[in-house]
C-alpha cells in the first residue's frame, strides 16, 4: 500500500496532498478486514472509527480494540461525525456503483479532508495472465489510473494524485495460479495443494508451506528491479489515489 496508508507507520509520503495531522483527528476506514490498520491509526493518535458489512468482523474489532464500528452500508452511515481522513483499501472494486460510493465518502469528510483509495490495476502486466489474483467473480469493476481518477473527480474530489505500486508476491501468485489452471471464471487459489499421499497430512502441509514461502520470497527478490520499474511506469498491480474534498472558501 502506498501514500497515506504507509504514512500511518512511516513518514509522510511526499507524493500525497499536503496535510498536517494532529492527535485526535477523526479517521475512518471503510472495509476493515482484521482491524489491524485501524489499530495502527489509533496508536498514532487518530480518533478512529470503522465501517464494515460483516457483523462478526465489526463485533470482533469492537471487542478486541474498543474501536467504534458502523455495521452496515456506507450510505447508511450518519454524517454527524465527519472525518478528516477516510481510507478505502480494496473495497471500491466490490461495489456496484463506485461513483455513488465515493459520493458517500465525500459526504462523510470534513471540507479539506482527504481520502486514500487502493484498488487492483487492470493495466498491470500480470493482468495478461489468466491467473492474476484480482480476476475474481466478486470484483465488479476494474480500474486503471485514468478510470479511478475520473471516478474520483466525478464524485467531487480535487487535488487527486494517482500512482501504482507492485506487490511483493504479485508475479509469483499470478504465475502459480496460471500454472494451476486458475482462470478468470474461478475462485482464488493462492497456494498449491499437497500432492504426496505417503506422508502424514501435517508433514505434507508443513513441507508445502515451506516450499511455498521460500519460492515466493525468492521470486519476489529476484524480480525486484522489474517490480520497481513496473510501479514507476504505472503498471503496478495496485492503483493508489489520494484526493481531497475541497475546503470551504474563506467567508463562506
Amino acid at each position: 500500500m502506498g501514500g497515506m496508508v504507509r504514512g500511518v507507520e512511516q513518514p509522510e509520503d511526499p507524493g500525497a496532498p499536503s496535510q498536517s495531522f494532529t492527535t485526535g483527528q477523526p479517521f475512518a476506514e471503510i472495509g476493515v478486514g482484521s482491524g489491524s490498520f485501524l489499530k495502527a491509526a489509533q496508536a498514532k493518535g487518530f480518533d478512529v472509527m470503522g465501517c464494515d458489512l460483516s457483523e462478526p468482523i465489526c463485533r470482533q474489532v469492537e471487542r478486541e480494540s474498543g474501536i467504534a464500528m458502523h455495521c452496515g452500508l456506507l450510505s447508511e452511515m450518519p454524517g454527524d461525525r465527519p472525518f478528516d481522513v477516510v481510507v478505502i483499501n480494496h473495497v471500491l472494486e466490490h461495489v456496484q456503483q463506485p461513483v455513488g460510493f465515493l459520493q458517500d465518502v465525500f459526504r462523510l469528510l470534513n471540507p479539506g479532508g482527504i481520502v486514500h483509495i487502493a484498488v487492483p490495476n487492470i493495466d498491470c502486466w500480470e493482468a495478461r495472465l489468466p491467473g492474476w489474483t484480482s480476476y475474481e467473480p466478486y470484483h465488479l469493476t476494474y480500474f486503471n489510473r485514468q478510470t479511478l481518477l475520473r471516478a474520483v473527480n466525478v464524485a467531487g474530489f480535487t487535488s487527486a494524485r494517482v500512482q501504482t505500486c507492485e506487490s511483493f508476491s504479485g508475479w509469483y501468485l499470478a504465475l502459480l495460479r496460471t500454472v494451476l489452471g486458475i482462470n478468470r471464471a474461478q475462485g482464488a487459489v493462492t497456494r498449491p495443494m499437497p500432492v504426496s499421499a505417503s506422508r502424514p497430512a501435517g508433514q505434507r502441509t508443513a513441507l508445502v508451506e515451506h516450499v511455498y514461502r521460500f519460492s515466493m520470497v525468492l521470486t519476489g527478490g529476484v524480480l525486484w528491479p522489474l517490480r520497481w520499474l513496473q510501479g514507476k511506469l504505472g503498471y503496478g498491480d495496485e492503483v493508489v489515489c489520494i484526493a481531497r474534498r475541497p475546503a470551504l472558501r474563506q467567508g463562506w
